[in-house]
């Protein structure tokens, strides 16, 4: 149906978007504005808008002046027009315009079929906004459904006025639903230079999954010669997609590196592998296997399936780039069965360790777990007021040496919060029970030892409230104190199968148990003090400032210790504090500090100090310590140095053992269309102290891919704080 509408003078155009701003490769471009109403009809209502028309009796129509073509969210302007009933098209006569949310086409000897909806231009010029992109097109055909043909076309992702790179081809396909762009005699140039050629070729047109390459990384190390990966992704349904990654190791050989991943109703899930056959240096088959698997199961079940496995203990030291990976000691493998529903939470868990540090020896390596079945259940405010509680456990470890066997644990409790107007009580009280059933047993342990020990416990908490500053803050001020009382029992000939003792902090401090894991419980008669204080914008609720400190009071020596441990004979721990805030818009500071009070020293302390203003700037100088054990500063810095330049850095110095852990400098040179990064890393590679030094190259053609700025992509590898 055509429907004209005849109107002396047209209103003036005006934006449907006022300060719509297009984000081209990081530089803002204002797009034309958009005539309003353009969303008025339905697709198969046509709206013409002209200065004068003239109208035969036969339905031809000649338009003069500008005129207005609106069909839905499509628009097409023009200097004049002429309209055939019979064939249904409108001819535009001088310069036209093609809009709609996604695409705007501009050139002469434009047309509109009113039969399929086209609209064709010859001598077109376009811009996508969905990418960006722009071009030139000898002829342009835009589809009802969306897809746009062109022939001889130059096509860039560069914003207007800037070429550095362009593709030029003999036939252009853009599918807006599909998200992909394909060009046929392919030719690419930089700067106006020839480059390569190609037969087809296909490109994204917006965010949505394509297959083809991604950028490839390139660089140089000692430990590996040059390496360069080019990676291809595979997108092979909506659910389901892969990534291949050949890698290219002059000093070890050829990498086949594979991710998969697949996404169903209540599963999904990662397979990852790498092979590289017979490595150049060892002569020896480098593998990579590694699964995550969650999947939710009928009556409340979910299943959690993880591991990962290598061919040797050197494998990360050798092929991965920082200390996150080379610092690993075991590589965890378990299958969990988890059930929720309600009070009740169970876990049925088979769980194995692969060793990849040589230097543990058999009694260092952790136990398997063969298997594990919890069962807890809490129940808040139950029968009369009460809250109840009951943790369980059933294990069986194993290991190649040293006592192995069954451990079966449970722990009820029960307690009562009573609030007091500010002042919050809650007594309670529980029953561990431990036993074992051991097999290989030492002369010192019997075979089946257990453990029954109650545990007493009284948590007094209060919130005290002000403002401040003439009600631009809300302070509060919060003291707590939890009392607890374990007797002793004799706990040596228990075994020690996957228990730990933490390093004190504010958590910490707060349990009734100082050991985590079931094989020890510590007796304790002590107190656990802290304050903390909280500084709260009034007006957005945004904590700006937050302090504690605290300590425990030994009321008795605390015998129960981990084997080669020496018991606690102090009246007290050491101090803690802690203090975190935001200021200035940008910066963030955190402290933490441990005082031991007999020997008048600290036990350990750190400090972080964060500038962040955008991805492109931040500073940060982070410092730890730890008494006999490590003191190191980590520096970082990532910075725009002059229009179009960024540089980001890192500096990880240990301080007790006067060296450099590790170092990385990157230089990028972005533009709104391509940016070059090089990346500077020396870092330690084995645990003998051992270093390595790699330099990495990557060009980036904005609109062709982006895996995001220099900044991002260093920062998130790990660096404390980021």
């Amino acid at each position: 149906m055509l429907l004209l509408c005849c109107l002396v003078q047209s209103p003036p155009v005006q934006s449907a978007e006022p300060g719509r701003v297009i984000d081209w490769g990081g530089c803002p471009v204002d797009p034309p504005p958009m005539p309003p109403g353009a969303d008025d009809l339905d697709d198969q209502e046509i709206s013409v808008e002209s200065g004068r028309a003239e109208v035969s009796l036969t339905g031809d129509a000649t338009f003069t002046g500008q005129i207005l073509l609106r069909s839905g969210e499509r628009l097409l302007r023009a200097d004049g027009a002429t309209f055939d009933r019979q064939t249904g098209t409108l001819q535009v006569t001088g310069d036209a315009e093609f809009r709609n949310e996604e695409l705007r086409v501009s050139g002469s000897d434009a047309r509109f079929s009113e039969g399929d909806g086209e609209v064709r231009f010859n001598e077109a010029d376009f811009d996508i906004w969905t990418v960006p992109a722009r071009g030139t097109a000898e002829r342009l055909v835009v589809r009802q459904e969306g897809k746009v043909k062109m022939r001889q076309v130059t096509y860039t992702a560069c914003p207007p006025g800037n070429n550095d790179w362009l593709l030029r081809a003999s036939k252009v396909t853009l599918d807006q639903e599909s998200g992909v762009g394909t060009a046929k005699d392919a030719r690419f140039e930089i700067k106006g230079v020839p480059v390569f050629w190609l037969p087809t070729i296909s490109y994204p047109i917006t965010d949505k999954r394509k297959s083809g390459f991604l950028i490839p990384d390139a660089g140089n190390s000692e430990r590996r010669g040059f390496d360069v990966a080019t990676p291809w992704y595979w997108n092979i349904a909506p659910n389901y997609d892969a990534t291949i990654t050949p890698r290219l190791m002059t000093e070890r050989g050829l990498q086949m590196g594979g991710e998969f991943r697949y996404l169903q109703p209540g599963l999904n899930g990662v397979l990852q592998g790498e092979v590289l056959k017979d490595d150049d240096k060892t002569s020896k088959n480098r593998t990579l296997l590694a699964i995550e698997h969650q999947q939710a199961l009928p009556w409340g079940w979910r299943g959690t399936a993880a591991g990962i496995d290598v061919s040797d203990s050197n494998y990360f030291e050798d092929f991965s780039s920082g200390l996150a990976s080379t610092s690993q000691v075991s590589l965890d493998r378990f299958v969990d069965l988890e059930f929720y529903n309600g009070p009740w939470t169970a876990l049925f868990r088979v769980q194995d360790f692969q060793i990849i540090d040589d230097s543990l020896t058999s009694e260092e390596k952790p136990y398997k777990r063969l298997p594990q079945l919890a069962l807890n259940g809490y129940q808040p405010e139950g029968w009369l007021g009460f809250n109840y509680r009951v943790d369980s456990e059933l294990s069986f470890f194993d290991r190649d040496v040293g006592a192995t066997g069954l451990r079966a644990h449970i722990m009820p409790g029960i307690s009562r919060s009573m609030d007091f107007g500010f002042l919050r009580f809650e007594p309670g009280v529980a029953l561990d029970h431990t036993r074992y059933a051991l097999d290989d047993a030492d002369t010192f342990q019997a075979d089946d030892p257990e453990r029954t020990v109650p545990i007493l416990s009284m948590d007094l908490s209060s919130v005290f409230e002000r403002t401040t500053n003439n009600g631009r803050f809300l302070q509060t001020l919060e003291p707590r104190a939890l009392y607890t009382y374990i007797p002793t029992r004799n706990q040596d000939d228990l075994p020690v199968f996957d228990t730990i003792e933490p390093d004190l902090n504010i958590v910490q401090l707060y349990r009734t148990n100082r050991f985590v894991g079931y094989d020890r419980l510590a007796d304790a008669n002590q107190i656990a003090l802290g304050l903390t204080t909280r500084m709260i914008r009034a007006e957005t609720g945004v904590e700006f400032l937050r302090a504690t400190v605290g300590q425990l009071r030994y009321f008795s020596d605390s015998t129960v210790t981990l084997p080669d441990v020496e018991p606690i004979d102090d009246n007290s721990s050491d101090y803690l504090a802690e203090l975190s805030t935001k200021f200035a818009n940008y910066w963030r500071m955190d402290l933490g500090y441990q005082w031991n009070t007999d020997e008048t020293d600290t036990r350990k302390a750190e400090a972080r100090v964060r500038y962040k203003r955008d991805d492109k700037r931040i500073v940060g100088l982070s410092y730890r310590y730890r008494k006999r054990l490590l003191q190191e500063v980590d520096a970082v810095l990532a910075w725009p140095l002059a229009e179009h330049w960024n540089f980001v850095g890192r500096f990880n110095f240990s301080i007790r053992g006067s060296e450099p852990l590790e170092r990385f400098a990157a230089l990028e040179y972005e533009t709104c269309c391509w940016a070059v990064r090089t990346v500077w890393r020396r870092y330690l590679t084995r645990r003998n102290g051992e270093s390595d030094t790699s330099v990495g190259f990557q060009f980036v053609l904005k609109g062709l891919g982006d895996p995001g700025t220099a900044a991002e992509s260093l920062l998130d590898r790990g660096i404390l704080g980021y």
